[in-house]
Order: C-alpha cells, then structure tokens, then sequence
C-alpha cells in the first residue's frame, strides 16, 4: 500500500504530461494583446472594450499547462519525450540484477530541497464570440472544457528518496498535505462597457458562466500524522484525520460505459476594471499608450451532487495495515470500503454525505501595458492564486514580462514568465492573422535537460474584416485617425486571405 501511494505524483506527471493528444497556466502569447478579444477576457473580461475588431468570432483554441517539483525526466526535451514515451524508465525500477537499456529517458525525482508541487492545467474552448454594440459596449458568448490538478506544499519526508528510505521500525512525522483534481465544462455570457473622459478611457466587463462538472476528488490529511513501516509489508499510522471524496458515475467494472456524464453543477464569475490613456499622436483602432486593469478571474464552485460521495477518516489510536487488508479489487467502490474497513473497522462508516463542492482556480489578476514605439508594446502581469473554499483547485502564481511586436496581420511576442518563485521560463507566440500559437516554456522543447513540465497552445478565430463605425466630419468623429469630441475612430481592417 505504501509503494503504491507513494507513485501517485509520478503518475499524475506521466498522464498529464506525455499524452497522444491533451491540450492553462495563462497562454501569455494569445491573452495580453489588443487583438486578442474574446481569448484576453479570460484574463479580465474588460480587455474586450479595446478590441479593435467589431465581431470575431473563436473556432477553437487549446492549451496545456504542466509544472511540477516532485519528478523530472532526465537530459531529454519535450518532443524527445512524446516520441519515446516506451523509453521511458524510473530509476525505482533499475537495479544491478535489471540494468536498463541504453537508450532509456530516466524518471527521476528531487530530494525536496525546495518547496514541491504539482500543478496541470488543460483547457479546449469551443465557438465563442464577441460583438461591439455602439462604441461603448461588448457582448459576447463563451464555452470551454477545462480540466485541473493541483498539489501544492508537497512535505519534504514525502519525497520520494526520502520516503522510500526511512528507516525500518522508524516512527516519521508527516505534515498535513492535500490534492484537488477537476473537470468541468462551462458556457457563459460575456459583457464590457467603456467610457471616454478626455484623454482617459475605463471599462468594465463581467463573465458570469453556468458550470457542468464531469469528475472532482480532493484528499486532505487535516492534520500531522505519524507512519512507520516494518518488516515485510506491514505500516502502522499514529494517527489520523483525514477527508476525501470523489465522484463515482464511472465506477464500474465495465470500461465500456465510462463517459463524460455530468454529475455537479456550479456558477463562476469572471470581472475585471481597466484604466487606459489615449494615444493621442492619430493611431487608430482601440490605440492606448498604456493601459492597467485588475480583475479577479475563476470565481465560483461546483457543486456535486450526483454519484458523489465525501468521506471522513478519523482515529487516536495505533492502526496497523498491510496489504492484506487491501486485495486487488476490479471496482473502486470496493477499495474504497477496504479503507473503511481497514482503519474504521466497518466497510461503509466512512460515507459522511453523497455530495460536496470543489472552488475553481480563483486568482486576483494585475495587468500593465505600455506602448513603447509603434508597434511595439511591453506588458507586466501578475497572477495570485486565491482559494476561496477550503478545497479549491489552484493554479500557480505568476508574475511575467512580455515584449511583443504587433500589427492587425500579424504579432510576435516573447513572454518571460517566473511560476510560484521558483521555475524562470522564456515563451515565444506567434499570431498569423487568424491562427494564433505559442508557448510559455520554450526551453522543454528544444533542450535537453530536466524535463519539469511543458506549455502549449493555440487558438483559431476569424473577426470583422471591413468595418468603419467613422462618421462624417460634423458628426462625432472623424474618419482620419485620432480622436475627436472623445471617440475614437476604428479603421477598416482587411481580410488577411
């Protein structure tokens, strides 16, 4: 039971890592520019109010965010990985009697000298929208699929050099420690709203969005506990106040009905603020020479109640397992009352209640963006994950700078990006007219090094190709460029094909 609890982080980063085809850290390269619409609200849904493009409208887009401090594969790139994943060994499974081949990707672990982690993020949006009405207002529609891990202050005796060689008959104290898994679908509406006063612009926007959950679990040791192991297969527990629950709708014995199936419904919110001073020097389209916006994005929860099941673990006394108290078992549900019965002495006295709820990923947003010469633009971001309920998804902490180049046929950006205080990377994005792609870990695909995580994504829309909301002269504004009695003028923009 030990061994096997103990590969569970490495085989969240194998499944999250190196699939045939999975595509949210915060995709920099195709959220943070003017014409990045509907894809920048998930940042601050106030972005949209300068979008040069009157409509656009989003085909797909995709992105993968993985970073993690428990495990890494060893002197190999991200694409070396993907091609060679039968290559790939744990050095807990090589011994002088099983040397492996020569050819082999290791998977190995740190030694916990720095805080540890575990944090997935993927996202595939399908249509969405936007649509100026006026000059002053955005409305718009958005759907995704999205789903999440997170772990995060990962002790140090639960590393696994650490804790696969503690001593026999040696008592350890382990701190409390948690894991939240999720995934859910949403659709919402989308709304921002600007003013002009003189030179100075603001807006407003709000995402509030109907959340569907297909799968949510959480573990949470609510407090330290004490673990010995002793000869052969048995451990024994000090102590222990512990909290899981998990949905169940694909609990069976039948891999042929395992599905998405809905099973907890949520509401999120998204809602930001952005102040921005007008170019002034005849730049048209939305133009700015800086522009700073707050939101707070991923408020809201799931809640479960359908297939769900919230259990509570709690003793004060010396309790002893091996691995007889756990046989193989083809039905989770099975293990689950093993667990039960293994520490509560009664297969069903863990069941506490049939539902629970789970917090998204919420995180207070600080964006900057300054125009530097034409075309050429800097941004500042900072990103800080703020779990709401007790048992939250979490997303990491970040803080970037981004240069980009950027024309309405194409931009060119080059995202420097610092995850959690501890993992530096370099980006590089690219939109192509209407294709955009990109990512914010440039080094896991060409280097070969410690191979930590990856990020990738891409996104595919098309937007208004003739649009001239210009009046006569004598009306607001003018149809020249710049600003005239406080609006602004938006420029035809062509088809790029």
């Amino acid at each position: 039971m030990s061994r096997f609890l103990l590969r569970l982080p490495a085989a969240f980063f194998a499944v999250f890592c190196f699939p045939a085809a999975l595509f949210s850290q915060e995709q920099l390269g195709m959220r943070l520019e003017r014409y990045s619409g509907i894809y920048g609200a998930t940042l601050n849904p106030a972005n949209t109010a300068f979008n040069p493009n009157n409509w656009e409208v989003s085909l797909f887009s995709a992105d993968l965010f993985l970073e993690n401090s428990y495990t890494f594969l060893q002197n190999t790139s991200l694409q070396n990985a993907l091609r060679n994943t039968d290559k790939i060994v744990s050095v807990a499974d090589t011994t002088a009697e099983n040397p492996p081949a020569r050819d082999v990707i290791f998977q190995d672990y740190f030694d916990g000298k720095r805080k540890m982690r575990v944090v997935a993020q993927t996202r595939v949006t399908g249509p969405s929208f936007s649509l100026r009405l006026g000059e002053e207002h955005v409305v718009g529609l958005v759907t995704a699929f999205r789903t999440g891990i997170s772990s995060y202050k990962i002790p140090k005796i639960l590393a696994y050099r650490t804790i696969s060689d503690v001593p026999i008959n040696q008592a350890v104290n382990i701190p409390p420690t948690g894991f939240q898994a999720l995934a859910w679908a949403e659709i919402g509406l989308h709304y921002s709203h600007r003013n002009t006063d003189g030179d100075l612009y603001t807006a407003f926007g709000v995402t509030p969005r109907l959340l569907l959950g297909f799968e949510g679990a959480y573990t949470r040791a609510q407090s330290a506990f004490d673990y010995t192991q002793h000869p052969g297969d048995t451990v024994t527990f000090g102590s222990g106040r512990w909290d899981y629950a998990l949905t169940t709708g694909n609990f069976t014995d039948n891999s042929d009905s395992i599905r998405l199936r809905v099973q907890g419904k949520g509401l999120g919110l998204d809602i930001g603020y952005v102040w921005a001073s007008a170019a002034g020097d005849g730049d048209t389209d939305e133009d700015y020479t800086w522009r700073l916006g707050v939101s707070l994005i991923d408020v809201g929860f799931i809640r479960f109640g359908k297939n769900a099941e919230r259990h509570h673990i709690e003793f004060d006394t010396l309790l002893s397992v091996t691995n007889s108290d756990f046989p193989p078992r083809n039905n989770p549900h099975d293990l689950i009352g093993d667990v039960s019965q293994a520490f509560l002495n009664n297969p069903a006295a863990s069941l506490q209640t049939r539902s629970f709820s789970m917090g998204l990923p919420t995180a207070l947003s600080i964006q900057f963006d300054a125009k530097v010469r034409p075309n050429f633009y800097i941004s500042g971001l900072a990103v800080q994950r703020i779990p709401l309920l007790k048992y939250s998804l979490q997303r990491p902490s970040t803080i970037a700078v981004v240069p980009r180049f950027e024309h309405r046929w194409l931009s060119l950006s080059l995202p420097l990006v610092l995850n959690d205080w501890q993992s530096f990377r370099m980006g590089l994005a690219a939109r192509l007219g209407v294709l955009y792609f990109g990512t914010d870990n440039l080094g896991s695909f060409f280097q070969k090094a410690k191979l930590t995580g990856a990020d990738f994504y891409i996104g595919l829309k098309i937007n208004a190709f003739s649009i001239s909301t210009g009046k006569k002269e004598g009306g607001g504004y003018s149809t020249s460029g710049g600003i005239r009695n406080g609006k602004q003028k938006r420029r035809k923009i062509k088809c790029y094909f």
